[in-house]
């Protein structure tokens, strides 16, 4: 999908910017001043509720809009091949690099501190139910469309991260969802360490694993690597083909 040059001065040129990667012009200014909020609190209680119900709305929409551009695109995929690039283009891995290419969070000062993946996710979400609000449903739709193909081909989606792809492939077996346990959380307050233990049961083996991280989520993302990673060894190609999607875990 074209996107013109990302701008980095004024708030006006930022703000077209998005405007001109979502190719939207908002009638209701409001709706999106109160979907790109967040990184501004504190919001009032009202504008708090109004803003994730935006943020409802968007999710609802993108994962139609996404499944929908998907089939259209490759009429000969599978399935699960379908399921695997909805899922990488409307996580929150998937969202925040959405964001980060449309120049999101627009309004915040350049200068601050880059925001979280799920700050950047949420706040798209919410400007693409804001879209769905303003001018209805097919300004997303379009918009799914062109990030789905360039002239004719489809655009790669971000690669899957552990816990999303551990969750496909529980999905796409009709098996119970991996189940995360927080075993242990010791250090410091400013730099604690945590522990964490998932468990998956396949239809011929039980699969667990630990993982440590600076966070609960990095530590639930490394056990879950380390739990394909046995699946892998134990020579089973179908998820073999899922974790060769999957990045090689962070040097520290």
């Amino acid at each position: 999908m074209e996107t013109p040059e990302r701008p980095s001065s004024s708030l006006e040129e930022r703000l077209a910017y998005l405007l001109d990667a979502l190719n939207y012009r908002f009638r209701r200014g409001a709706l999106l001043s109160l979907a790109l909020s967040a990184p501004q609190p504190p919001l009032t209680p009202e504008m708090a509720a109004a803003r994730q119900r935006l943020e409802f709305l968007g999710d609802a929409a993108w994962n139609f809009s996404v499944g929908m551009a998907a089939f259209q695109t490759w009429p000969t995929a599978t399935a699960g091949d379908l399921t695997r690039f909805r899922a990488a283009w409307c996580s929150t891995e998937g969202l925040a690099h959405l964001a980060r290419e449309f120049g999101l969070p627009a309004p915040e000062d350049p200068t601050a501190s880059a925001p979280s993946d799920r700050v950047l996710a949420e706040m798209l979400e919410a400007v693409l139910g804001a879209m769905v609000e303003d001018g209805g449903f097919d300004a997303v739709r379009a918009l799914a469309h062109r990030l789905m193909t360039k002239e004719g081909l489809a655009a790669p989606p971000p690669p899957l991260d552990p816990k999303s792809a551990l969750q496909l492939l529980a999905q796409g077996r009709h098996l119970r969802l991996p189940d995360y346990r927080l075993l242990e959380r010791r250090g410091p307050p400013h730099h604690p360490t945590f522990r964490v233990q998932v468990s998956f049961r396949d239809h011929t083996m039980v699969v667990q694993a630990e993982g440590e991280g600076s966070s609960r989520q990095a530590a639930e993302q490394e056990a879950a690597r380390l739990a394909l990673q046995q699946l892998v060894d134990s020579s089973e190609s179908r998820t073999q083909d899922l974790v060769a999607t999957i990045p090689p875990s962070p040097q520290p």
